[in-house]
């Protein structure tokens, strides 16, 4: 096995670092463009399958997951995908969300009862509900 096959196992997400097809049926023309599903640098979500990671493949939630068929997400080769793990860096990106009037009531509320901003309360919501790993507070 592969490190990266190794690595990819222990984590939940991964990045994408190819989307070349691999697999190409003989009675079809070539495919030319990248893989429906997978862009490259993107984030997706692991799906453990041990018999897959066994033969060098990973089990993905892609682009396409919400379509019908795709509950399970799709094998790929684990080498077309790098761990995502929490950086060191400490530069932030930005992401915008719109909500619509009850949910913004609400964070403006929960803001308000823990005495800190909707911006200041965003990030411990996410990692709390997405079981993110804690990292340490700036100071």
């Amino acid at each position: 096995m592969s490190p990266t096959i190794l690595l990819v196992r222990n984590v939940s997400y991964s990045k994408c670092i190819n989307n070349r097809p691999y697999l190409q049926p003989l009675h079809l023309p070539e495919q030319e463009g990248p893989l429906f599903g997978l862009t490259i640098g993107k984030v997706y979500k692991v799906i453990s399958h041990p018999v897959a990671e066994r033969h060098g493949m990973i089990r993905i939630n892609d682009e396409s997951f919400g379509e019908p068929g795709s509950e399970n997400g799709y094998l790929y080769p684990a080498d077309y995908f790098e761990p995502f793990l929490p950086s060191t860096d400490s530069s932030r990106c930005s992401l915008t969300i719109y909500l619509d009037e009850y949910v913004k009531g609400v964070l403006h509320a929960e803001a308000v009862a823990s005495e800190k901003s909707v911006s200041a309360l965003m990030p411990d919501r996410v990692e709390q509900h997405l079981d993110l790993p804690r990292r340490e507070k700036e100071i």
